[in-house]
């Protein structure tokens, strides 16, 4: 595997958010062209207003559409955190909820009086900044936080968002995911306390999860005076303002339900296996899902006569009939959720976070859907045979790694020795005249295979480390980065690894770079440099705004550098 044009400049970036990553040719200014895709966008909410809709995205902001989903246009003027996790409005304002990154980086709610033109943040007495769900009863508007150490909950303002007051008497310190209104009624559901209920303006809560089998409450709809309860078992009905409730679950073949949406006296849940229609309160459903490619569905919402499901990972969907058949409506939306590379001389292979795989041979210009059978492709990497070929390998979360030795045109199962499909992190390590694979996992330590992934064998055990991040390697070690224990060394290729954090003052660790001799980690804390090979650490976070997500791909050693801010989340690094 080689890189073209060795001799143009080249940049590194390192992100303090999940997004597009990695180097490119630039000139000696930081300028930044977008290439045309690979759109992966997340759908987190979707709101109709009028004739205008809104979708929240993950890592892409706000878009709105005007001609029911046909194209949308960016809203970002004054949204200054991208991650959007729900939408709401109140007469002519609209509000977005936004999530705190990684260590607590910004969040909270933004504020439009002109149609997402343009946003200010309102967050005034907010204690959680991390904003899953808002809800309107007359002139109070409410919002569903995350809660963290005794703070978060449920809020209430009375002026329109200028400022906000913790309403959370009697509710759990519990994360709230879902707000509806009944009524005088407000329900709230918890993350893993079931549903709770106030009749005074979020004065006062209390439980009502009579019946309920699963505590998990994702979603909340009401239709007629009908409660529906979207859990991590199913939808559970009430007829009674939630004093009981009943499990109405026949026909659904997935009970992880993320969205519910009611248009008439029909209701809509969406699931991990697409979209499902019950027309009899829950009594039976049918499966309406033909045209969904991605069948995450994380969010849904009438307007007039259509229905929009916001997908994990592929954008937004639309149907007329009910959803008896969905097409694509995502024009515009060029939120991204980019997970991971694999490139070749000729081959640009892209990860996404719910997307799947997609290659582009024309140097990003354009963009093809391969396809695997898990979306979820945090990991990628390439492997050459040493004979001209080069087998890409694909790690995803739930179903482990996949090999391609026809440039992505199939994939196939590669995981005879893996213990943990949760694969985080992939790399390429030389061997002699060969090249060996190494994975990194979500709770199973270090794989590695020194037979094109045929087979793979357990490293050696790294305490304490719940997940490896990152790799990187030297002529004398194999280095791994691992979230809340710190960066690992091994100098016998993974039979054995021990830590290597002197001087590093925060051990999650999310990225590992190393450019000749020295070798950095980048952490919450900002970046660390060791020039002795990780024995010790020094600090070098001079114009460094912000903390390290994730970093892309190594360059080659001797070059020069420097690092500049270029833009929000992101760092440059020109060698």
């Amino acid at each position: 595997m080689t890189i073209k044009n060795p001799m143009k400049k080249s940049v590194l970036l390192f992100c303090a958010a999940l997004g597009v990553l990695g180097f490119l040719p630039t000139k000696s200014d930081a300028d930044w062209t977008r290439s045309n895709g690979p759109w992966s966008a997340t759908v987190m909410d979707i709101l109709a207003n009028g004739s205008n809709l809104f979708a929240a995205t993950r890592g892409g902001g706000v878009f709105r559409s005007t001609d029911n989903g046909s194209s949308w246009t960016p809203l970002d003027n004054g949204l200054t955190n991208p991650y959007v996790n729900s939408l709401g409005v109140s007469g002519t304002t609209l509000f977005a909820g936004t999530t705190t990154l990684y260590g607590g980086i910004g969040g909270g709610v933004f504020r439009s009086t002109d149609n997402g033109a343009n946003w200010t943040l309102a967050s005034s007495g907010l204690t959680n900044p991390s904003v899953n769900c808002f809800a309107v009863s007359g002139s109070n508007l409410f919002a569903g936080t995350d809660t963290l150490n005794g703070n978060g909950g449920v809020f209430l303002s009375t002026n329109n968002g200028d400022n906000w007051t913790r309403v959370s008497d009697g509710l759990p310190l519990d994360h709230i995911l879902a707000l509806v209104v009944n009524g005088t009624s407000i329900f709230a559901g918890t993350s893993s306390s079931g549903v709770y209920l106030s009749t005074d303006n979020g004065v006062s809560w209390n439980a009502v999860n009579n019946g309920l089998t699963n505590l998990t409450i994702a979603a909340l709809a009401v239709s007629g005076n009908d409660v529906f309860a979207g859990t991590n078992d199913g939808v559970f009905l009430s007829t009674d303002n939630g004093s009981n409730w009943t499990q109405v679950n026949s026909g659904l073949t997935s009970l992880f339900i993320h969205s519910l949406g009611a248009s008439g006296t029909n209701l809509f849940a969406g699931t991990e296996d697409g979209v499902f229609l019950t027309t009899d309160n829950g009594t039976s459903w049918a499966h309406v899902s033909s045209g969904l490619t991605n069948r995450y569905i994380f969010s849904l919402e009438a307007s007039g006569s259509e229905l929009f499901a916001g997908t994990w990972g592929s954008g937004v969907f639309r149907t007329s009939n009910s959803g008896e058949n969905w097409t694509s409506a995502s024009t515009g939306i060029a939120g991204g959720d980019i997970r991971s590379f694999a490139i070749d001389d000729e081959h640009f292979f892209v990860g996404t976070g719910g997307g799947g795989v997609f290659l582009s041979t024309d140097s990003g210009a354009n963009w093809d859907n391969v396809g695997l059978i898990n979306e979820f492709v945090y990991s990628m990497a390439a492997r050459p045979d040493g004979k001209g070929g080069v087998s890409f390998f694909a790690g995803t979360m739930g179903d482990g790694v996949f090999r391609s030795t026809d440039n992505g045109a199939t994939w196939v199962s590669a995981n005879s020795g893996i213990t943990v499909p949760l694969i985080w992190s992939m790399t390429v390590i030389p061997n002699g005249k060969q090249m060996d694979i190494f994975a990194g996992s979500w709770g199973g330590g270090v794989f590695f295979s020194t037979d094109d992934g045929n087979t793979w064998t357990a490293g050696g055990v790294i305490q304490g480390a719940p997940l490896i991040a990152s790799f990187i390697y030297n002529d004398n070690y194999i280095f791994v980065a691992s979230w809340s224990s710190g960066v690992f060394r091994s100098s016998d290729r993974g039979l054995s690894w021990t830590p290597v954090n002197a001087g590093i003052t925060n051990t999650f660790v999310n990225a590992l770079w190393i450019n000749g001799n020295d070798l950095f980690a980048g952490t919450l804390g900002g970046i660390f440099r060791s020039t002795d090979d990780g024995n010790t650490w020094v600090q070098v976070n001079t114009g460094l705004t912000s903390r390290v997500r994730r970093a892309a791909r190594s360059i080659p050693a001797g070059f020069t550098f420097q690092v500049t801010p270029v833009q929000t989340g992101c760092l440059l690094v020109q060698v």
